[in-house]
């Protein structure tokens, strides 16, 4: 793989939309970036469709440029836009530049309403707004734009989205074994775009070999040498053009589909109609009606008279979306869901000794998150943002200005920001002003107790902040005082969870001190370092809290009641309480009606995590994690929320709401067993094939070695609250664990790896049930993939592969068929 297609994938790993989808100007259209260049296309545009005819039109248009009104927060000015042939969008006088393989989205009609709504724009616009998401130096930024006319609208949207699918185009016809396009083009770019030399044996192996390790398709040389010899009819050693389709064809060639299509095409060469609905009825549990089912095979059938042929079955499958399609209903109160959180979100590495960064709260708000954590304490230039004296310090006042300009870039329901406070009552004076001018109308504000607590939907592009009710003030601590006395610990109802933890943990001070070492220089940290264990909050920032953290002491005391208060708790103290039945099961029923949050020990300075599955069973909403970790827990996390899953254009809201087991209250904690009892009656079997993996990525330490020790295989891992009702039964593969399997090895091939296992287990719920994919050779992890077992949809579906620090990897796949009944 070249260095400008790795530096791709690094910048475009969340795009989304591999999907094929039609450029409908009333959704979105999800593009993804390829190795192939926009100059190209925009240069070899053909016009045999009319499809192809509007997308040239539009680009000629947009060459010659046109004027869009930019919105923005604090403005709304007209700019002249313009293509460029490098294939970037550029405006005020070509000083600004949107690269077309930097987007991530475009968003037009409905679905770009959030942004809309939030810059109080009239809906008198909403068929001329289109909004544009991208990528900049890894940052996510939107651009919005409102048209002079509709004809313009058309010509921005087609232009954007022609070229876009043009070249998605091109990568998906990659699968297609008869497909041409892909020969086609790199044989004119590698060799020749005239006629004549089309006959010319031109292509040595070597050629091949280089061709390969270009677009990103690793096998050994022995494996592509076995086609390269197949294809080379006259034995010279040299390939044609006519002879390198047929490479790329032999290259191509998917056993595993084949074996699939024999099996419901009845030894026909092709598929009717009849038989089509009858796959998608009984082997991919669509439930679609029969004119659902005709629209779906006109659309992939590619001659107009004849039945569906293979090339059309394999791109069919590969447009299909792997997730079901969540309708989450946002009506019901906070506390009935699971909230996307992350904790100490300033941090990008360890808990100490780390320089914290408002890119922490750019990536998880990017990313879906819904409740963030602020530490707030003094310092000389007013209040800051760190974890006390264990790292360096950012003005509050850039972290709030991120936060407003990220809150709802990717979700517009309600963001939620846990206070840590720590600073004086001058510096919460100037905090509650930071906020108040910062986020101004965002900013929910409520006057009187909470009857119930609001819905997401009621709080639409609303900021919550919670902070910890105090009742006095503890005396400063100093690392050097003579007295050292404090005020005992039942007088103060809550101090910074933060600091909570770390009291409690012996291994605090000689990790804190080895990893702060060389900063203590630093005199501003070292005035942090009179730490204090408790700090009363003002007036000023309870008057614009929503949501109200309390020291816990028992679940019977009145303060336990009230709607508006949040318990925060480590994660150690919540396993404690559970090792007693009696409190475990009031941490449930505290959860049915009120709000709980669980963050990191501190003996996780590593910044690792724990399994999340064990607070949300227990019904806690907030269960928060470092989300610069991409450690099982967080894959859990956000597998549980879809919040890696941006393939298929859906930007998802951080709030999933909890299953019925954990909604409804129960009046006596004896009830909630037979709670349990009721709704878990019907056990759950699920049936899991892993027939081959796509264009795997090349392994770090054969780039310079030997290919011969290449052999991917996939280790599939159940995850879950409970072990499988029965053992896991597995064909063509081996157990590792009660939980954990692994296929055979395929050597050699990182192209199409075909492993066809199968597993089958019992499970008497799914609401906790996850499945991690991870391919590897030897101890070498190649890709991977987290998902929720019933949010995976039924049949044969492609499902995306990352890398170990959660990026996509665009053109990596793994194909596996599923049934959760």
């Amino acid at each position: 793989m070249t260095k400008n297609l790795k530096a791709i994938l690094r910048r475009t790993s969340e795009l989304v939309g591999t999907s094929s989808r039609s450029s409908d100007p009333s959704g979105h259209a999800g593009p993804l970036t390829y190795s192939c260049s926009f100059e190209d296309i925009i240069e070899d545009i053909e016009t045999e469709s009319p499809e192809s005819e509007i997308l040239a039109t539009s680009c000629a248009a947009m060459k010659e440029g046109l004027f869009m009104r930019r919105i923005s927060r604090r403005k709304q000015v007209q700019y002249f836009f313009k293509l460029e042939d490098d294939g970037a969008i550029v405006w005020k006088d070509r000083t600004k530049r949107l690269p077309l393989d930097s987007i991530k989205d475009v968003r037009t009609g409905d679905m770009a309403r959030n942004y809309r709504e939030q810059y109080g724009v009239s809906s008198k616009v909403e068929n001329l707004w289109i909004t544009v998401i991208y990528h900049v130096s890894g940052k996510l930024k939107a651009l919005h734009v409102v048209t002079r006319n509709k004809e313009e609208f058309d010509i921005f949207f087609h232009c954007i989205c022609g070229l876009i699918k043009s070249r998605r185009e091109l990568m998906e016809s990659m699968s297609v074994p008869d497909n041409e396009k892909f020969a086609n083009i790199h044989w004119h770019a590698t060799v020749s775009r005239r006629k004549e030399d089309e006959t010319k044996d031109t292509l040595t192996f070597e050629d091949v070999r280089r061709l390969c390790d270009r677009f990103h398709i690793y096998c050994s040389s022995n494996h592509l040498r076995k086609f390269f010899v197949i294809a080379d009819v006259n034995n010279n050693g040299l390939l044609n053009f006519q002879e390198f389709q047929t490479f790329v064809t032999l290259l191509k060639t998917r056993h595993e589909v084949k074996q699939l299509w024999s099996s419901i095409a009845g030894g026909r060469n092709g598929l009717s109609l009849k038989q089509f609905h009858r796959f998608l009825r009984e082997e991919q549990g669509e439930d679609v009606s029969d004119k659902k089912a005709s629209a779906i095979y006109y659309k992939f059938k590619q001659a107009k008279d004849g039945d569906l042929t293979y090339d059309a079955f394999i791109k069919y499958l590969g447009a299909q979306p792997y997730a079901v399609e969540l309708k989450e209903d946002y009506n019901k109160p906070l506390n009935q869901y699971f909230i996307a959180s992350s904790h100490n979100t300033y941090l990008l590495g360890k808990q100490v000794g780390e320089t914290p960064s408002v890119e922490g709260y750019m990536q998880a708000l990017q990313q879906g998150c819904r409740c963030i954590e602020i530490d707030i304490w003094d310092d000389d230039l007013g209040p800051v943002v760190c974890h006390g004296f264990l790292t360096a310090a950012i003005p509050l006042v850039n972290v709030v200005e991120i936060i407003r300009k990220y809150a709802f870039i990717t979700s517009p329901y309600p963001l939620i920001i846990s206070l840590e406070i720590n600073c004086n009552k001058e510096n919460q004076a100037i905090a509650g002003s930071i906020f108040i001018n910062s986020f101004g109308a965002m900013l929910y504000q409520k006057n009187e107790e909470f009857g119930i607590l609001p819905s997401p939907m009621e709080l639409r592009h609303k900021i919550l902040l919670k902070v910890k009710k105090t009742t006095k003030l503890f005396k400063v601590h100093s690392s050097d005082s003579q007295s050292g006395s404090t005020l005992p610990l039942d007088n103060v109802s809550s101090y910074s969870s933060s600091y909570e933890s770390e009291h409690e943990s012996p291994m605090k001070l000689k990790d804190a001190k080895t990893a702060s070492s060389a900063n203590l220089t630093s005199i501003r940290r070292i005035r942090r370092m009179k730490l204090r264990k408790g700090v009363e909050v003002g007036d000023i920032l309870l008057a614009i809290s929503a949501i109200y953290g309390l020291k816990f002491r028992n679940f019977s005391l009145p303060e336990s009641k009230t709607t508006s208060h949040c318990f925060s708790l480590n994660e150690r103290k919540v396993e404690s309480m559970c090792n007693e039945l009696t409190q475990e099961l009031c941490i449930d029923k505290h959860n049915r009606r009120h709000l709980m949050r669980v963050y990191p020990h501190a003996f996780r300075y590593r910044s690792t995590n724990f399994n999340p599955i064990k607070f949300w069973k227990l019904g806690v909403q907030f269960v928060a994690l470092n989300w610069q970790t991409n450690d099982l827990g967080q894959q859990i996390n956000l597998a549980m929320f879809q919040l890696n899953n941006q393939k298929d254009g859906t930007l998802h809201s951080g709030y999933v709401l909890k299953p019925r087991a954990l909604i409804n209250p129960a009046p006596k904690l004896q009830d909630i067993p037979g709670v349990y009892e009721r709704y878990y009656k019907d056990l759950v079997h699920v049936h899991l094939k892993v027939l081959s993996a796509q264009l795997l990525p090349k392994p770090t330490e054969t780039r310079n070695g030997s290919e011969e020790g290449f052999a991917p295989y996939i280790e599939i891992e159940y995850v879950g609250d409970e072990e499988p009702l029965q053992p896991i039964a597995v064909l063509k593969g081996s157990k590792l664990s009660p939980t954990v399997v692994i296929t055979e090895m395929c050597k050699e091939n990182g192209f199409n790896p075909i492993w066809d296992t199968e597993i089958h287990l019992q499970l008497r719920h799914t609401d906790f049930a996850f499945v991690k994919f991870q391919v590897k050779t030897g101890e070498t992890v190649l890709a991977m993939s987290c998902l929720k077992l019933d949010y995976l949809k039924r049949g044969y579906r492609h499902i995306p592969l990352y890398n170990q620090d959660g990026e996509l990897y665009i053109f990596s796949t793994l194909f596996i068929y599923s049934q959760v009944s």
